[in-house]
């Protein structure tokens, strides 16, 4: 596997190449491969902006893509060092020609991004923070189905995620700060819809 990427362009010159090798369709674990199966920051940012690119509008999508979130982030919680996907989710793919279309779309915001990316605040990428980090994203994918039921509900959660995996990626504790108070967003919107 190649080293992980650092930034957020990095990540989608990896998506493109992984969408542009393959046929018709690109599997989650063609995805893997082109990230690193080490690469926790990297796989959590690919799940969230897939949830706010059109695959997430597709019914049941967001369901999927949370169950791989709950996946990542329980195993970095648990301190696995490269992690595993069960056999059907690894086969599980997106048709390349939308994933290709997702990190053009993705690109324009990730110029910005990635010029505000930057190492501070690094104690909160480290060992505790990470695991604090893989917590809150357990929670906010699982707050995920139930808003997959409500208009855009899954925005908040998919920002979350996508923030998390940014900062990790770029071991930035401001961006970490701002997923924590989008997931409170997320988890809250959750308890006066549905509690």
């Amino acid at each position: 596997a190649n080293a992980a990427p650092q930034d957020l362009t990095g990540l989608l010159d990896e998506l493109d190449e992984a969408a542009s090798k393959g046929g018709e369709k690109c599997s989650v674990a063609e995805i893997r491969e082109a990230i690193g199966a080490r690469s926790f920051g990297p796989l959590l940012t690919v799940a969230g902006l897939l949830s706010l690119t059109p695959v997430g509008l597709v019914p049941g999508a967001p369901t999927a893509l949370a169950v791989v979130i709950i996946l990542i982030a329980g195993q970095l919680l648990i301190g696995v060092k490269a992690f595993w996907l069960p056999g059907p989710l690894l086969r599980a793919s997106v048709k390349s020609d939308q994933l290709r279309k997702a990190v053009r779309v993705a690109r324009k915001p990730a110029h910005w991004i990635d010029k505000v990316l930057r190492p501070r605040l690094e104690v909160l990428a480290g060992a505790v923070g990470r695991r604090i980090v893989a917590l809150v994203c357990v929670l906010v994918a699982v707050a995920i189905p139930p808003l997959e039921l409500v208009p855009f509900g899954v925005f908040a959660p998919a920002i979350a995620i996508t923030a998390f995996g940014l900062g990790l990626l770029a071991r930035d504790g401001v961006v970490l700060i701002i997923a924590f108070l989008a997931s409170a967003t997320a988890l809250s919107l959750i308890a006066m819809r549905f509690l």
